[in-house]
């Protein structure tokens, strides 16, 4: 009897040392993931909570709901700050809150790891030792989870800019163009007017006109926007008052096409030029707006196609 109960005392003290020798006192909870993704991009998805629902899943694979909070099976998140590559993560499960750190690193221009690490207190009693272990594998699970759909979602760029987006070879091409200033951003009218405008030159100097018009509207320090419209030619052509002969040197250009208004196209364009930023690339000229459709005749600005280019050098 004396051995068995020294036995099962011996056992004891070897399954609570064995606690103490595995468990140690701080639990760190981590998890890597790697994304076909900029640093900068995937930098903008996570540190900002306003962009979290477009990537953002529920463990039953729902998006996220406007005005619940970011859980996954159970473990709350939430963004409590942020710097340069770094994202400051609060975890909550049951009550239980511990602070989080997920830190970017990029590998090459367009492969980024994101490393999620954060530390939960053990307790001194080897029964909650265990207890707290039990949660900590659970909040790495749900961790590891929220950074595959995130990863997922990021390793898309057209989610992440919101277009596709394409590179394209400028091909030789001959414009005449003519600029003006307006108190407010261009209506369709004053652009087809100027477009017009263009056009009767171009047939003044005996050339043809060859393709869509194209336009770049820039906004000026005193909120004035100064707009240039350009229309191809069959042929070179000479300056003519306020008409400027333009020639396009061949050259790459960042390029992609959109179906809507104004607004569509601007931000279209915006994102063009965060893409570019993102990828090291740099902007060697103007961008412009090639209108493929006569917004004249059409009236709908949901149904205007037009083809955005921004020129750059690798």
């Amino acid at each position: 009897m004396k051995k068995w109960i020294a036995g099962l005392v011996l056992a004891l003290i070897l399954t609570v040392s064995c606690v103490y020798l595995f468990i140690p006192s701080k639990i760190v909870i981590s998890t890597i993931i790697s994304s076909q993704a900029t640093i900068n991009g995937e930098f903008r998805y996570i540190s900002s909570e306003e962009k979290w629902p477009r990537w953002w899943q529920d463990s039953d694979g729902k998006p996220h709901r406007p005005g619940d909070p970011f859980t996954y099976n159970e473990t709350s998140f939430r963004l409590i700050k942020h710097s340069y590559n770094v994202v400051g993560i609060e975890i909550e499960q049951n009550g239980l809150k511990l602070p989080s750190i997920i830190h970017l690193v990029s590998f090459k221009i367009d492969s980024t790891v994101a490393i999620w690490q954060g530390e939960l207190p053990a307790g001194k009693n080897p029964v909650t030792r265990i207890i707290n272990y039990r949660k900590a594998l659970e909040i790495r699970k749900n961790m590891n989870r929220v950074m595959k759909n995130l990863s997922s979602f990021i390793s898309n760029s057209k989610n992440v800019y919101g277009v596709s987006i394409t590179r394209t070879t400028n091909q030789d091409s001959t414009l005449l163009s003519a600029r003006f200033i307006s108190p407010a951003y261009p209506t369709t009218s004053e652009l087809y007017d100027y477009f017009d405008a263009v056009r009767e030159n171009i047939k003044k100097q005996k050339a043809k006109s060859t393709g869509y018009p194209m336009m770049n509207v820039i906004k000026l320090e005193n909120d004035s926007f100064e707009t240039e419209v350009a229309v191809p030619t069959s042929r070179e052509l000479k300056n003519d008052g306020e008409f400027i002969f333009m020639r396009m040197i061949p050259g790459n250009s960042m390029m992609t096409e959109v179906t809507g208004g104004s607004y569509t196209a601007n931000e279209a364009l915006r994102q063009i030029e965060l893409f570019i930023a993102d990828y090291g690339r740099f902007k060697i000229a103007n961008s412009f707006q090639s209108l493929l459709t006569n917004r004249l005749s059409e009236p709908d600005t949901l149904k205007w196609i037009t083809k955005i280019y921004v020129p750059v050098v690798q």
